[in-house]
Order: C-alpha cells, then sequence, then structure tokens
C-alpha cells in the first residue's frame, strides 16, 4: 500500500472509533476540532481558527451557525472590527469538549498501543513534517 492510502485508511479507521461520540453529543464531523480550540484558546475569531486549522473560512462559518443553533457556543461582533465574530464556549459546549478531549486521549492511546516513547515521539514528528510539505505545496 502507498502512504496515502495508509493514511487514509488509518482516518477512517479513526472516525469508525469516533462516531458514537459525535452522535451521543449531537455533532457533526469538523465541529469537536472547533470546541477543542475553543475549549484551549479562548474565545477567538472565526478567522483564528480557519487559520490554525488551514481550512476555509466559510466552513467554519457554516460549522459555527451549526454549532450556535445547537447550543454549544456563542457568537458576538468584535467590538474592534464589527465585521469580525468573537466564538466562546456555552456550558454544553465546554462539556462536550471535555468529552471530546477524554474520548481523544483514549484513541491516541488505541492508535499508539505497543509504540515505544521514542517512536511515538518519531511517528509525532514524521506526521509534523508531512503537514509541512503540505503547506509549502499549497504555498507555491
Amino acid at each position: 500500500m502507498t502512504p496515502h492510502q495508509l493514511l487514509y485508511r488509518a482516518f477512517n479507521g479513526q472516525k469508525d472509533i469516533f462516531r458514537p461520540t459525535l452522535e451521543e453529543l449531537g455533532l457533526g464531523r469538523g465541529q469537536p476540532r472547533i470546541l477543542t480550540y475553543l475549549y484551549e484558546n479562548g474565545e477567538s475569531s472565526q478567522n483564528d481558527i480557519a487559520s490554525y486549522f488551514s481550512i476555509d473560512p466559510a466552513s467554519v462559518s457554516r460549522m459555527t451557525e451549526n454549532l450556535q443553533s445547537n447550543g454549544f457556543i456563542t457568537r458576538r461582533e468584535d467590538s474592534e472590527c464589527r465585521r469580525t465574530n468573537r466564538l466562546s464556549l456555552t456550558e454544553k459546549g465546554r462539556y462536550a469538549a471535555e468529552k471530546w478531549k477524554k474520548e481523544s486521549e483514549k484513541v491516541n492511546s488505541i492508535m499508539l498501543s505497543g509504540f515505544s516513547e521514542e517512536e511515538k515521539k518519531t511517528f509525532i514528528s514524521y506526521l509534523e513534517r508531512i503537514i509541512e510539505n503540505y503547506k509549502r505545496w499549497e504555498n507555491e
């Protein structure tokens, strides 16, 4: 198998493990990362989130509209820039982010089972290099 195929299979395996938690929390694909970002960084703009995850700001807008309508986040206009929205977690959002973080720790444990500490560090460095390679390619 090629590296691309292996990454795809690993990603799909991860999605299968996370699916029950997504359904339990009432979240869509991609939404937990926004909740987790807000949990770790506090009130943020949609542009902050889009930039951090290297995703289209319009995608963030769609996801945050859904998160707001389902009571996970609040949105307020930035006092310095009226076109910018500031997002923050509600209690429901905080609960979901905490539950997601615990589930993520479980998934990490499953994924890296049998790896030595050195192998884990090497694996993470490889993934970081892959991400950097993609970023360089996008900017060419």
